[in-house]
């Protein structure tokens, strides 16, 4: 075999590769009550009980975010095709600390590009809550939630001082079809 025969077969080669294992991306979407619809808010009720919020923010491949919470917690929950996941639970509980919430307007979607589309599998968020110390020290924790339509479930976490990084290896480990 030729010099000339084996490049080209060995780029043919690492072009079947990375045509089958397409790189992982990032896109973003926001829960920025400015640019989302407001379903509910206790800010605009005259007497609330309690603080409470439920808000329709823009998502990705078929998905609706619901930015919700109550008494200084908050999280986010998928309607897919109708159905919502109810993700509460497991992310308070990947949250260490007290009163986690939210901590920006950011989703970050991994996922890959098929056919000119993104393709989601997985969401990154961070959240913030309060040690359980005199300090009342911030906790940041990004916790990974893994896209299967109204079978959507929170499957990890990481500490922000980890990085996001390392959010994003677990979320494409943990996560990527």
């Amino acid at each position: 075999m030729n010099s000339l025969t084996f490049l080209t077969l060995l780029s043919f080669g690492i072009a079947s590769v990375s045509a089958a294992d397409p790189k992982p991306e990032s896109e973003f979407t926001t829960t920025d009550p400015k640019k989302v619809k407001i379903l509910e808010d206790s800010s605009r009720e005259k007497d609330p009980q309690i603080d409470h919020f439920k808000h329709l923010c823009p998502g990705l491949g078929g998905y609706q975010v619901i930015h919700e919470g109550g008494d200084s917690r908050s999280w986010i929950n998928l309607i897919y095709d109708g159905g919502k996941t109810d993700l509460m639970n497991a992310t308070l509980i990947a949250c260490p600390g007290q009163f986690p919430a939210k901590a920006n307007d950011v989703v970050q979607w991994r996922g890959f590009r098929q056919g000119g589309s993104f393709v989601p599998y997985a969401i990154i968020y961070r959240m913030m809550s309060n040690a359980d110390d005199a300090k009342q020290t911030r906790l940041e924790t990004l916790v990974i939630i893994k896209l299967d339509k109204e079978k959507s479930s929170v499957v990890g976490h990481v500490l922000a001082k980890e990085g996001n990084e390392k959010a994003e290896m677990l979320a494409d480990k943990l996560c990527r079809p």
